[in-house]
């Protein structure tokens, strides 16, 4: 076996250094032909053999020239055969040009090039500011290669997105080479772990380049994996907007006055005085902050545009009754002020967008705004999207919206704040009952809030997405009460049953099991923090009559509780009370992020709670 794995990263590195030499369309060779599949990645359906991107920065714009060559391994993997690249088209700020390309196939040893026809490829509008270029490989199949070029044009030269090397396939080679003929400073900014370790104390480098990378789709408890892959952004000292070239933002102060000063400009005080007389004030702040809610959720609607400054007064807004998420949350923060509420508007990069670089004060890494009230004397603070209310559970904003930090929008020194997620609670109780005539029935009802709610999932389903059923039977449904919410949770019951044979035995496992089967530690060398979707707790409670004629056999070391510094605490036990078995579990994931060095911790703590989880219960015939 020995013998076979050298051999095998002897014959993968033969083929990466053949990859590193630059590659021309329609020239492919031997080993591209007989790839068939990505030895670090082998269920992936394509697999990008080499790529290569030259960027021509000069001082108002820059040119990256894109060369890929992508194999065709699967099924699944022919739709990486429609490619569509997108380019911001408003004023004309950006182009995408010079698109050439082939499929390639291999046919009784001979070599077929198709060239793509440029009347097959599509400028397509996606909205007021963005377009692409469409076009699709022919004659396409597994065993295919497909390979095109093209140059980006782009007068955006403040914040770049210069080079990615991970994408949602594996890739063997991928090189990128800068050109930088501005007179402007550009900082380099070069993310994710590989990068970092091979060019570190490497500042000057102009050319990068990185072997045998995973897709990004691989990266576990990371909230955007494209935005944590392996990438190198440039960072400029000046910027542009619609046309007009700005002065140098080279502190988080200046940032955040310009764009308190272009909020001024839409704000109507007598628009929301108006407003604010129509809405009625409740008995508490609460149900105020509620009836706010409801008028706003009522009377305008998101037009879909994520923003960070308005483009629409709040007179206008309302006449318009639709809007981005900064005109919306513009709105809101006024009218709660207006009502006494203490509140701050929120500049933010959403989950999707990716995270924030504090020590780059550019505005391009914000995509969006928020609205955060203070209640109860300040003590506690609701984060509200005004386009994406929850009128349930108000203190639970968006889940994409916590993603670290924010900064207040405001005058005078800048004012960072922690996006705070509130606890979600999970609440099971599941009791079976033996009854005299041989049916035996299962009575649930679960409690929850926060993230373990969500409004797509399918009614019948809404129980077993994370706590199964103890007993492995199949009962049969007798009544269903619909998901309701009652004061702060969402509530579920469901009452079923089944008519038993006389069983030897009956096993009851851990409702979590299935679960916690999902947290894998595999990383070696984790450098990127740990990101948990959400915090939680989860409380279940097993009740079961025991039948006359069956004992229950409790391991004696089922009974467990680990808990470490990072406040992670898991907790079960099983005990027989009043001819009852009595399973009682707790699991308890206090925070959402922890930093890297924590990995092996919480890969320790995981591992033990899984193995606790496999534990099972007999209840069996004297």
């Amino acid at each position: 076996m020995k013998i076979i794995f050298t051999l095998f990263f002897l014959l993968l590195t033969i083929f990466s250094n053949a990859q590193n030499k630059e590659f021309k369309l329609g020239k492919i060779s031997q080993q591209e032909i007989a790839f068939n599949q990505a030895p670090f990645e082998k269920d992936a359906d394509a697999v990008i053999l080499s790529e290569e991107g030259k960027m021509d920065l000069i001082q108002s714009n820059y040119y990256l020239t894109v060369k890929r060559r992508i194999k065709i391994l699967t099924e699944k993997g022919v739709d990486q055969a429609n490619i569509q690249l997108n380019y911001y088209s408003k004023n004309k700020q950006e182009s995408i040009t010079g698109i050439k390309g082939n499929t390639i196939n291999i046919s009784n040893g001979i070599e077929q090039v198709i060239p793509i026809d440029e009347k097959e490829i599509f400028d397509i509008s996606l909205n007021e500011l963005y377009a692409a270029k469409r076009f699709t490989f022919p004659n396409v199949k597994v065993g295919s290669i497909i390979e095109y070029t093209y140059v980006k044009g782009s007068e955006h030269n403040f914040s770049i997105d210069a080079w990615n090397f991970q994408h949602d396939i594996p890739t063997l080679s991928s090189k990128f080479r800068l050109i930088n003929k501005a007179y402007s400073a550009y900082s380099i900014i070069t993310i994710g772990d590989a990068l970092n370790e091979k060019y570190k104390n490497k500042s000057s480098s102009s050319e990068w380049s990185l072997n045998n990378i995973q897709s990004y789709n691989q990266l576990k408890y990371v909230y955007n994996p494209e935005d944590q892959s392996e990438r190198i952004k440039l960072q400029a000292d000046n910027y542009h907007t619609d046309g007009a070239k700005k002065t140098t933002l080279n502190a988080w102060q200046d940032l955040i006055q310009d764009i308190n000063s272009q909020y001024e400009n839409y704000r109507n005080p007598s628009a929301i005085r108006e407003i604010v007389q129509k809405i009625p004030n409740g008995k508490d702040e609460v149900e105020t902050l509620r009836n706010v809610i409801e008028y706003i959720d009522t009377n305008v609607k998101w037009n879909r545009f994520y923003g960070i400054i308005p483009s629409r007064s709040n007179r206008t807004l309302l006449k318009e009754k639709a809007g981005s998420t900064a005109d919306m949350n513009l709105l809101l923060n006024e009218i709660l002020t207006a009502k006494g509420f203490e509140t701050s508007l929120v500049l933010f990069s959403s989950r999707h967008h990716g995270q924030i670089l504090f020590s780059y004060p550019f505005v391009n890494q914000f995509n969006s705004v928020v609205t955060v009230v203070k209640l109860n004397n300040g003590t506690a603070n609701v984060i509200l999207d005004a386009s994406k209310l929850n009128k349930e559970q108000i203190e639970y904003g968006p889940l994409d919206v916590f993603n670290y930090h924010g900064v207040v929008i405001k005058k005078g020194e800048p004012s960072f704040v922690k996006l705070n997620q509130k606890l979600s609670y999970y609440e099971s109780s599941i009791k079976y009952d033996f009854l005299n005539n041989g049916n035996l029935v299962l009575y649930r009802k679960d409690k929850f809030n926060g993230y373990f709610y969500d409004e797509n999932a399918e009614e019948k389903n809404v129980l077993n997405r994370f706590v199964t059923e103890s007993l492995e039977m199949r009962l049969d449904e007798e009544s269903s009460d619909k998901l309701i919410f009652e004061t702060d949770s969402y509530v579920k019951s469901y009452k079923s049953k089944t008519k038993t044979p006389n069983a030897a035995f009956y096993t009851f496992i851990n409702p979590l099991r299935e679960f916690l089967k999902q947290y894998t530690f595999e990383d070696t060398n984790r450098q990127r923090k740990i990101e948990f979707n959400y915090p939680y707790l989860f409380n279940i409670q097993v009740k079961s009559k025991i039948p006359a004629g069956y004992e229950v056999v409790i391991d004696e070391n089922y009974k467990t509780h680990h808990k470490i510094e990072l406040n992670l605490e898991y907790y079960q036990e099983a005990k027989i009370k009043d001819g009852q078995l009595i399973i009682a579990i707790q699991f308890l994931l206090p925070e959402g992020v922890y930093e890297a060095e924590k990995y092996n911790e919480l890969k320790q703590f995981f591992e033990k709670v899984k193995t606790a989880s496999l534990k099972e219960i007999l209840m069996k015939k004297n």
